[in-house]
């Protein structure tokens, strides 16, 4: 047969191409299982070795029958922290108990003493209303003593008053009655004046008259 006759077997190119193919791959297949497999040997040791312990120094204690393994120093002074903080409150908590109750005891005293207080300006006020109304009476008699006196008489006496004295009795005279006295005043002789001298009371009863003027205008307008 001719070498350059074509076969009649239309399988033997495509079989033979497969089979080469197949190969290859499984060659691949079995490189890589091959490199993974050396890789994981080398890094065995690192994997199968567990990291050394912490050498953190920590105390074992016993609690409500439970150990705790995890109480270290740390949690000591932090319980030791909290227990002089609560020492503290405890103290302070004590202090201002007690400063509370003094200020309680100061209150009670001080709102005594206002009660007090206000009674006796309640009884100040009352004996002041008394004492006025007694003193207007008295004066009202005294002004009527002396208007059925002479009004030389009056002025006799008057003369040794002082001004404010005679402003409240005559602001409770007659009009006329206390013209009478004034004008008879302003020919008396100070009796205060040296013997030779020829002063009379006339100033003064100029003075007494304006001041009766301002008592009587500030008695109306006390009235309104």
């Amino acid at each position: 047969m001719n070498a350059n006759t074509p076969t009649l077997n239309p399988f033997s190119e495509a079989d033979s191409k497969p089979s080469s193919s197949w190969g290859l791959i499984l060659l691949a297949i079995i490189l890589g299982t091959a490199t993974a497999a050396g890789v994981l040997l080398l890094k065995w040791p690192s994997v199968t070795t567990l990291p050394p312990e912490p050498a953190a120094t920590h105390t074992k204690i016993k609690s409500q029958s439970k150990d705790w393994d995890f109480y270290t120093a740390e949690i000591d002074n932090l319980l030791q922290e909290l227990q002089k903080q609560r020492t503290t409150y405890e103290i302070k908590t004590k202090d201002l108990g007690a400063v509370e109750m003094r200020i309680a005891a100061e209150k009670q005293e001080l709102l005594r003493l206002r009660s007090e207080i206000e009674k006796m300006r309640e009884d100040l006020t009352t004996q002041t209303t008394e004492l006025l109304s007694t003193e207007k009476s008295n004066v009202r008699n005294l002004a009527r003593t002396y208007s059925s006196m002479k009004p030389a008489e009056a002025v006799a006496i008057l003369a040794q008053m002082s001004d404010a004295s005679i402003v409240k009795l005559l602001a409770t005279m007659k009009a006329d009655i206390v013209a009478k006295i004034l004008g008879e005043m302003a020919k008396t002789k100070d009796p205060n004046a040296p013997a030779d001298s020829k002063t009379t009371l006339a100033n003064r009863a100029a003075t007494i008259s304006d001041q009766l003027r301002l008592f009587k205008n500030e008695t109306t307008q006390a009235a309104r």
